[in-house]
């Protein structure tokens, strides 16, 4: 059978906005856009997963127009955002014949949704249920539904088939070495899809995929995927000794703990760390205090400007991960947000917008208030607001946003992180 892998166009704001333009070339959004060009990793893992020989295409929307596209089976992995764009070619294709399957988070929290674009869908993760629909496939006796009944272990994870990918300019490469996230943050949906435990790839698998990254791309800058890359102690050691004899350079997501131990900041930066992307979520001790029951995040607040002075002086630059919007938000937030990003000289900043994901806490709060402003799933990109905020009107909400957007976008700004960074990286801790 031919089977294509697609990815739907995905853009960080709604294009119809007049501030759209302003905010898609400001710097640091082009960093950002940047730093997550990378290929789909669902949609290249599954494709590991097919049988040898299969006659495989992978197309990015973004890069591309849409090709005339001839296969037996359409498979598709999109965001919340995509879904629209990802509906209307599925209902396309099957117009002409072609199947469509369909998964990833959005499918897994909407399945009936779904169902009415696709042929088949996924709940959950595949490694189990892709294998099992190929096999149906050969039997001519497919289901609609292929359902996770576990968290699958993820040595049953394939090498993804990062060769269908060499032919788009993406900036960087994924991996993913563990899933699972014991922080459980009420407003994120990959934390419920995964699970509160760490399942974690064999040292083995880890080697096995860099050296493919390295075979296909040669010296890629790498991002993995984890949601928090080195939340399991004992498996630190092993995990740092693989990628430094990678010999790539490479940036990650972690949870602000990192910062209590110097010898592993010493360690991932001499093993090519460049970056840290932190969730500190918010400035306001009572938006933290909400985001999680065990009040992880709220108890690091008072730490925030040590823990970023901490990390950025052994050359590693915190990216540094803020949403607004939150309940306790007023419109002096944009104003304190900034005021803290210029104190701690953050090397870059992630600051989105409070998106109620569907099957999130957040969502069926908001959605049982009447606080939703839309479910057009194209708005759920974390750029627009999609709900009433508690605390400031729309208007104080979007001017403020756009403000501090200009405002971190300033060559004046630009210029002191640039020079503050030089100094950085020539006292940098471990050298």
């Amino acid at each position: 059978m031919k089977s294509v892998f697609i990815v739907p166009e995905y853009s960080i704001a709604s294009k119809d906005k007049n501030s759209f333009d302003k905010l898609e070339n400001a710097w640091e959004v082009q960093a950002r856009i940047r730093l997550w060009s990378c290929p789909s990793l669902s949609l290249i893992t599954i494709a590991g997963m097919m049988p040898d020989n299969s006659d495989i295409e992978y197309i990015d929307l973004n890069y591309i127009s849409e090709p005339e596209i001839n296969a037996d089976w359409a498979f598709f992995s999109p965001a919340t955002a995509q879904i629209n764009r990802t509906y209307l070619l599925a209902d396309k294709l099957r117009k002409k014949g072609i199947k469509v399957a369909m998964g990833g988070p959005h499918v897994t929290v909407l399945p009936y949704e779904a169902l009415q674009h696709s042929d088949v869908i996924f709940i959950g993760e595949a490694e189990k249920t892709f294998p099992a629909l190929l096999k149906d496939i050969e039997e001519n006796k497919t289901k609609r539904t292929y359902k996770a009944s576990s968290f699958p272990e993820l040595i049953l994870s394939p090498i993804p088939a990062y060769y269908l990918a060499k032919q788009y300019p993406y900036k960087s490469v994924p991996i993913q070495t563990s899933r699972g996230c014991p922080h459980q943050c009420s407003f994120c949906v990959s934390s419920k899809i995964y699970g509160n435990k760490i399942r974690c790839k064999t040292a083995d698998q880890l080697e096995n995929e860099l050296e493919t990254i390295k075979e296909v791309f040669g010296q890629p800058y790498v991002f993995f995927t984890d949601d928090n890359l080195f939340i399991d102690k004992c498996r630190n050691d092993d995990l740092i000794g693989i990628i430094k004899n990678s010999h790539l350079n490479w940036y990650a997501f972690s949870d602000a703990s990192i910062a209590d131990d110097n010898e592993l900041l010493s360690k991932i930066a001499d093993a090519g760390c460049t970056q840290l992307l932190i969730g500190f979520e918010s400035l306001c001790s009572e938006n933290l205090q909400d985001l999680n029951q065990n009040q992880w995040k709220m108890k690091k607040l008072a730490f925030y400007k040590e823990i970023i002075s901490r990390i950025q002086s052994f050359g590693i630059g915190v990216i540094g991960s803020f949403v607004v919007g939150m309940e306790n938000d007023t419109a002096d937030v944009f104003d304190k947000l900034y005021e803290f990003i210029e104190e701690t000289s953050l090397y870059a900043t992630n600051i989105t917008t409070l998106t109620p994901f569907p099957g999130t806490e957040t969502y069926q709060k908001y959605k049982s208030e009447g606080r939703l402003l839309s479910e057009d799933w194209s708005q759920y990109n974390g750029f627009d607001l999609t709900f009433k905020p508690n605390n400031m009107t729309l208007e104080e909400f979007e001017k403020g946003y756009m403000d501090l957007n200009m405002r971190l976008n300033s060559t004046e700004r630009i210029k002191r992180i640039i020079n503050h960074f030089k100094t950085v990286f020539t006292n940098k801790k471990y050298n």
